[in-house]
């Protein structure tokens, strides 16, 4: 009849056939592994590099940066390949921080291949087309960003250096000489002569045979003399120095082509200088022994001699001395005139010793034991 209420019999098999429907639908969905939203899919490329720094080495500009780990376990995803790219603004013209500007004007200058060692690394990439910039790059504002590409090619996203205004290069320091001393490496250097500049400060650069040179040099501040001493150096090791120009004094770095690379073993053939002011004083059945400590500051120690009533000199001590102090607690019986003198030795192996002493002679005080008693 119209209006009528559905029988209760059908309608319990509609509700029956609906759930066994979802029931279908949800397993159908499991089978597939799809549950919940869809996520969006997994970067690909490699991941970028950090630390990104543009600096002006001469006419050319070295770019260095971090490599980063693989994004995964993947031989192709590992990063194989790294592409400087530039962007020229010229003198005069504000830039602005564009994401867009790569891709619109971005131009690659250096295309290099990673090795494929473990762990991460510091890279550069150059930039020697300078020269062909208006007035080699000097007075425009320079923008690079580094960008690496795996196996199949996968780009990572651009990682961008501080923006960079080249200045006037100068020519390099001239016949840069060395030799070790016994305070160190001393560098001293020539000042390329030339007209009208202004005087120059200096970076130096230190590193060893088969080693990239550092970013930063060995000075904090640039330095005005014509000459340095690199305090830091290990005994017998082999170094390679170089200094440059600082074309400023502020960051980002900017400098001239280094000199001529200088070769030098850190080699120590000087011995400290002699100790001075040597005292002795009776102390009962004892002598203690003060003098100044010698200068330098590779002394390792001090060793002390005696003389017994005009014998022949013995060392005292089972090793080297470290203070500038000595108590002689075992002083030989039946003597009465004492005579001491100490030297000092440095870190060298073999070590270097120094000239010794003044003598001290000291006469036992009448009366006193000249070998302390034995202790119950």
């Amino acid at each position: 009849m119209p209006g009528a209420s559905p029988h209760p019999r059908a309608a319990t098999r509609r509700t029956t056939l609906a759930v066994l429907v979802t029931a279908a639908a949800v397993a159908a969905l499991a089978a597939c592994g799809k549950e919940g939203p869809p996520l969006p899919p997994l970067p690909r490329g490699p991941l970028p590099p950090r630390g990104v720094v543009a600096r002006q080495i001469g006419t050319e500009v070295v770019v260095a940066f971090d490599r980063p780990l693989a994004r995964g376990p993947r031989p192709s995803q590992r990063p194989e390949r790294a592409e400087l790219l530039r962007v020229v603004y010229p003198p005069g013209l504000q830039p602005t921080p564009d994401p867009e500007t790569f891709r619109r004007r971005g131009e690659i200058v250096d295309d290099a291949a990673i090795e494929p060692t473990a762990g991460a690394a510091r890279l550069n990439l150059h930039d020697r087309l300078l020269l062909d910039v208006a007035d080699g790059g000097v007075g425009s504002t320079l923008r690079y960003a580094v960008r690496l590409r795996d196996r199949k090619g996968r780009p990572s996203a651009l990682a961008l250096a501080d923006d960079l205004v080249p200045l006037e290069t100068r020519r390099p320091p001239a016949e840069l000489t060395g030799e070790p001393t016994a305070d160190g490496v001393r560098l001293v250097w020539r000042a390329a002569a030339e007209n009208g500049a202004a005087p120059a400060e200096y970076n130096v650069y230190r590193t060893q045979p088969g080693q990239p040179w550092p970013e930063q040099p060995l000075n904090a501040r640039p330095i005005g003399a014509t000459e340095f001493l690199d305090g830091a150096v290990e005994t017998g090791g082999r170094y390679l120095y170089a200094v440059r120009i600082a074309l400023a004094p502020e960051p980002p770095a900017r400098e001239s082509a280094a000199s001529e690379p200088l070769g030098i073993v850190a080699e120590d053939h000087f011995p400290p200088a002699a100790p001075t002011d040597l005292v002795a004083v009776q102390e009962d059945a004892n002598v203690r022994l003060f003098w100044n400590p010698a200068p330098e500051r590779d002394v390792a120690g001090y060793l002390v001699f005696r003389s017994a009533d005009g014998a022949a000199w013995e060392r005292l001590g089972a090793g080297p001395v470290e203070q500038p102090q000595f108590l002689d607690d075992a002083l030989p019986a039946a003597s009465a005139r004492l005579a001491y003198r100490v030297a000092a030795i440095d870190r060298v192996s073999p070590p270097n010793q120094s000239p010794m002493s003044e003598t001290v002679e000291l006469e036992l005080a009448a009366g006193e034991p000249a070998v302390p008693p034995e202790r119950p």
